[in-house]
C-alpha cells in the first residue's frame, strides 16, 4: 500500500492511535495535480443528479443512483486502473447490487441506471437483473472483471466517508413492470439514467477543469425568457407584414392563425395538435404558441423537432433573425451534420439551451436508446414545450411506440407536446393501444378553433383527378404548360419524365430535382427555378418546368401556378398542393393528380403503397377535397384502422415487451442504416471536390471533412454496393478502417442535369 493512500489520524470514536485509513480515488490527477476522492465525486454527482431528477419529482432516486454509481471504486483493484496497471474493470455492478440490497423492488430503476452508466442499459426484467448483480461468473456480460464482490465492505468504506443514503425511496418502475407498461417503465429508467450520466459527466469534467482542489464547472446555458422573446417576435412580425407580397386574404389567414396560437398558449399542459394549411405561417405561429405556453406554465425550454435537415436550417435561420435584437443566441441546432463551436458543443451534449431545434432521428431515437451519449440530454426534456412539425412524416412501423413514449413526457415529465402539420394524422385512433404500452393514451386537443375555417379560406387551388396515363401523354401535357411543377413517387419515375419533357422543351426551360443530386446541386436548381418563376420575357412569365421527387414537398418555399402529382398518400398530395398558388396571387391554382403508366406505377415502400391504395378506395366512394380536414382525418382513420394489428407486432415490439433496452435501441430507427455516402464531382464545386479527395487520401477523415463533404454527397443503397464498387474509392479513417463514405471515381456517372446515374457508365440495372 503506497503512502499516498494512507492517512494517520486520531480516531476519538475508537480511542486508538495510528488507525490506517485507505484513501480511494475516483479519478486521476487534474491539471493541478490533484486526484479526486471517491466520496467527493459521489457528493458532487449526487448534487447534480438530484437537481436534474427533481424536474419530475425523482430527486431521491437521483440522489441514490449518484451516491452508489461508483461504489465499486472503493477497491484496490480500481486503484490499479488509475495507475494504468489493469483494464476492463467493472465498477458499476457492485453499486447496482447495493441498490437492490438496500431498496429491493423500489431500487430496480436505480440499479439499472447504475449498472449501465458506462456500457449501456441491458434488460429491465427484475429476475434477470437480480441474476446479473449476483456476480457469480468471474467476468460480467461485457467481459469485464468486477472491481469487488464484497458489498458490505464497500458500504463500510462509503459510510466511513460520511456518506448517507435516504432511508427509503419510491419508484414507479415496479408498478409499471407488474402492469406490463413497458414504454413507461423503460422511459422512466432512461430519464433517471440520463440524470445520472449527465451529472457524472459534468462533475468529472469539473474536476479535470480545475487547477487545484475543488471543481471548475462549465458555464450554464441561457435561460428561456419567453415574455421578452414574444416582444422580439412581435417586432419581427411587424417588419415581415410590411414587406409581404402575399394577397390580403393570405395575410389575414396568417394573422388569424398567429392569434389563435397565441391564445392557445394559455391552455393547460397537455397533448395538442396544430392543424393549419401549407403556407399559412405555421413556423412563426407555433413559436408564438410555444413562448406563450412556456410563460404561462413556467416551462424551461422549447424543443422543436423536424424531420428534414433543410427545414431545420431554414427554421433556425428564421428564429435567429427573430431574436437578433436580444443578447446572446438562444437557438441551439443539434443534428448530425452540424459542426458546433466548442461552447455550443458542450451545451448540445445535454441540451442546456432555451430553444432546441433538432431532428426526429435525434429526438425520438434518444427516447429509445440504451447509450449514455444519446440518453444524456433526456432529463432536460422534462418541463419543456415540444413541437413536432410535419407530424405526418412519422414512420408507420414506429407510430405506436413513439406516441406511447411522447404521451409519457406529458403524463410524468411535465411537458406539453404539439403535433403540427397541414395534414394531421388521426393518431387518436391508436389511443387504447398506446394506453396499454404506457398507461397514458393519446387524446389530443386542437389549438386552432373551428370557427376560423382556415382550410375553407385557403381554397386557392382546384384539384383534378385523372386516370392512368402513358409517359408520352403526361410529358406532352407538361411540355405545353408555361410554368408547372410535377412531383413523382420515385427517383426512377422523375428521371424518366424529366428526360421526356426536356426533349419536348426549349433548352433551359425544364429542370430536375431529386436526391440523386447532391445538396449543393439541388439548392442551385431551386435558386434558378425561383429566378425563372419571377422573371418575365416578351410573352409574360418565363417558361419553367420542374420535375421532382418528394424531396420538394416539405420545407421548400416555392410557388407554381400549376402542380401535377403522381397518386400517393393523401398527405403527400396535400403537401405538393401547398406549392401551388402559395401566395394566393391567382384566383386559383391547378393541381392535377395522375397515375403513371402501369409498368412504372411504383412506390417507395409498402406503407407508402398502402396509403396510396387508401386514397384510391376513398376516391371510389366520394369526392376528395384535399382542403377539408374532415376528409384528411377520415383517410387517416381508415389507414390506421385497416393496419392496426401490425403496429404492435414485429421484432421491435418483442424487444419492448421483453424490456430489452439494448435490442430496442438497435431496432428503433427512423432511417434504416443501410445507405452509404458517395462524394460526387458536382461541376460548380469541382475544386472543393478535389480538395476533399486529397484530404481523404491523406487520412484526414474527421468531422470537419464530413461537414465539407455533405453538400457534395449522395446517399446510395448499401445492398447494391457490389454492382458499383469498381467505380468507388473507399474513404478510410485514421486507423485505416473503412467508413460509410466513398469517392466517385467515374466522373461521367454524375450527370449535371439529373445527378448520380450509373447507367451512364454501363451499369445495366437502374440503381439510383
Amino acid at each position: 500500500m503506497s503512502l499516498s493512500n494512507i492517512q494517520y489520524y486520531w480516531n476519538t470514536g475508537r480511542h486508538c492511535w495510528g488507525c490506517i485509513i485507505v484513501r480511494f480515488y475516483a479519478h486521476s490527477e487534474n491539471s493541478g495535480g490533484k486526484k479526486e476522492l471517491v466520496a467527493e465525486h459521489l457528493r458532487e454527482t449526487a448534487s447534480l443528479t438530484q437537481q436534474f431528477a427533481a424536474a419530475w419529482g425523482g430527486e431521491k432516486e437521483g440522489e441514490v443512483a449518484a451516491l452508489l454509481h461508483d461504489l465499486g471504486k472503493y477497491s484496490t483493484l480500481f486503484d490499479k486502473v488509475l495507475k494504468g496497471e489493469v483494464q476492463n474493470i467493472d465498477h458499476a455492478t457492485p453499486g447496482a447490487k447495493a441498490a437492490l440490497k438496500l431498496y429491493r423492488n423500489q431500487g430496480i430503476a436505480v440499479a439499472l441506471a447504475i449498472e449501465g452508466h458506462h456500457d449501456g442499459l441491458l434488460t429491465g426484467i427484475p429476475q434477470e437483473l437480480n441474476q446479473r448483480v449476483l456476480m457469480r461468473e468471474p467476468v460480467s456480460l461485457r467481459g469485464k472483471t468486477y472491481s469487488s464482490r464484497d458489498i458490505e465492505t464497500l458500504l463500510g468504506y462509503f459510510r466511513r466517508d460520511g456518506l448517507v443514503l435516504p432511508q427509503s425511496i419510491e419508484s414507479p418502475y415496479q408498478d409499471d413492470y407488474v402492469n406490463n407498461r413497458p414504454i413507461a417503465a423503460m422511459l422512466y429508467t432512461r430519464m433517471l439514467f440520463s440524470a445520472l450520466v449527465d451529472g457524472d459527466f459534468i462533475a468529472t469534467e469539473a474536476h479535470f477543469n480545475s487547477e487545484n482542489e475543488g471543481y471548475c464547472y462549465r458555464e450554464a446555458g441561457m435561460k428561456l425568457k419567453p415574455t421578452r422573446m414574444l416582444k422580439a417576435l412581435d417586432d419581427y412580425l411587424a417588419d415581415i407584414r410590411s414587406a409581404s407580397k402575399a394577397e390580403q386574404s393570405i395575410r389575414s389567414l396568417r394573422d388569424d392563425l398567429f392569434r389563435a396560437c397565441l391564445k392557445g398558449g394559455e391552455k393547460p399542459r397537455g397533448i395538442y395538435t396544430l392543424t393549419a394549411p401549407t403556407g399559412s405561417g405555421k413556423t412563426l405561429s407555433m413559436l408564438a404558441y410555444a413562448l406563450k405556453h412556456a410563460a404561462t406554465h413556467n416551462l424551461r425550454r422549447i424543443i422543436i423537432v423536424l424531420p428534414y435537415l433543410s427545414i431545420i436550417e431554414q427554421n433556425a435561420q428564421t428564429y435567429r433573425q427573430v431574436f437578433a435584437s436580444l443578447a446572446g443566441d438562444p437557438v441551439l441546432e443539434d443534428h448530425s451534420l452540424l459542426e458546433l463551436p466548442e461552447e455550443h458543443r458542450l451545451l448540445a451534449e445535454n441540451w442546456d439551451a432555451p430553444i432546441i431545434i433538432t431532428t426526429t432521428v435525434r429526438f425520438f431515437e434518444g427516447l429509445f436508446s440504451n447509450r449514455s451519449s444519446a440518453c444524456r440530454r433526456l432529463h432536460n426534456i422534462a418541463n419543456s414545450v415540444i413541437l413536432f412539425d410535419e407530424a405526418q412524416a412519422m414512420p408507420a412501423r414506429l407510430t405506436l411506440f413513439t406516441l406511447a413514449a411522447v404521451s409519457q413526457l406529458v403524463h410524468r415529465y411535465r411537458c406539453s407536446v404539439t403535433f403540427a402539420t397541414a395534414t394531421q394524422p388521426a393518431f387518436e385512433t391508436l389511443n387504447e393501444t398506446v394506453n396499454l404500452y404506457s398507461g397514458s393514451g393519446w387524446q389530443p386537443e386542437e389549438i386552432v378553433p373551428d370557427h376560423l375555417k382556415l382550410y375553407q379560406r385557403n381554397r386557392q387551388v382546384r384539384v383534378n383527378w385523372l386516370s392512368q396515363l402513358s409517359w408520352e401523354e403526361i410529358s406532352k401535357e407538361l411540355a405545353n404548360k408555361k410554368q408547372v411543377l410535377a412531383v413523382l413517387n420515385t427517383r426512377r419515375q422523375a428521371k424518366i419524365l424529366y428526360e421526356l419533357v426536356n426533349e419536348r422543351s426549349d433548352p433551359g426551360e425544364t429542370y430536375h430535382l431529386s436526391t440523386t443530386m447532391c445538396p449543393a446541386h439541388r439548392l442551385a436548381v431551386l435558386d434558378t427555378v425561383r429566378d425563372r418563376l419571377d422573371m418575365k420575357d416578351t410573352l409574360g412569365k418565363s417558361s419553367c418546368r420542374l420535375i421532382s421527387t418528394q424531396c420538394i414537398e416539405a420545407g421548400v418555399d416555392i410557388d407554381f401556378p400549376q402542380v401535377w402529382r403522381a397518386l400517393g398518400p393523401l398527405e403527400a398530395i396535400s403537401q405538393a398542393a401547398g406549392r401551388c398558388n402559395r401566395e394566393g396571387r391567382l384566383p386559383h391554382g391547378e393541381v392535377t393528380i395522375f397515375r403513371p403508366p402501369r409498368e412504372d406505377d411504383n412506390f417507395p415502400d409498402v406503407n407508402y403503397h398502402r396509403a396510396a391504395v387508401e386514397v384510391q378506395l376513398l376516391l371510389a366512394e366520394k369526392e376528395i377535397d384535399i382542403n377539408d380536414p374532415k376528409i384528411i382525418r377520415e383517410y387517416y382513420r381508415r389507414y390506421f384502422r385497416n393496419d392496426l394489428k401490425r403496429f404492435g407486432t414485429g421484432k421491435l415490439a418483442e424487444a419492448i415487451q421483453a424490456f430489452d433496452f439494448e435490442e430496442t435501441n438497435r431496432l428503433y430507427r427512423w432511417i434504416p442504416a443501410n445507405t452509404i455516402n458517395i462524394l460526387v464531382p458536382y461541376k460548380s464545386q469541382l475544386s472543393t471536390f478535389h480538395d476533399l479527395c486529397l484530404l481523404a487520401r491523406k487520412g484526414m477523415f474527421n468531422r470537419d471533412w464530413i461537414k465539407g463533404a455533405r453538400p457534395l454527397s449522395v446517399g446510395f443503397w448499401r445492398n447494391q454496393y457490389q454492382e458499383i464498387s469498381s467505380f468507388l474509392e473507399p474513404v478510410l479513417n485514421r486507423r485505416n478502417e473503412t467508413t460509410d463514405w466513398y469517392i466517385l471515381l467515374a466522373k461521367d456517372a454524375y450527370c449535371p442535369k439529373t445527378g448520380l446515374d450509373f447507367a451512364r457508365v454501363g451499369v445495366d440495372q437502374y440503381l439510383a
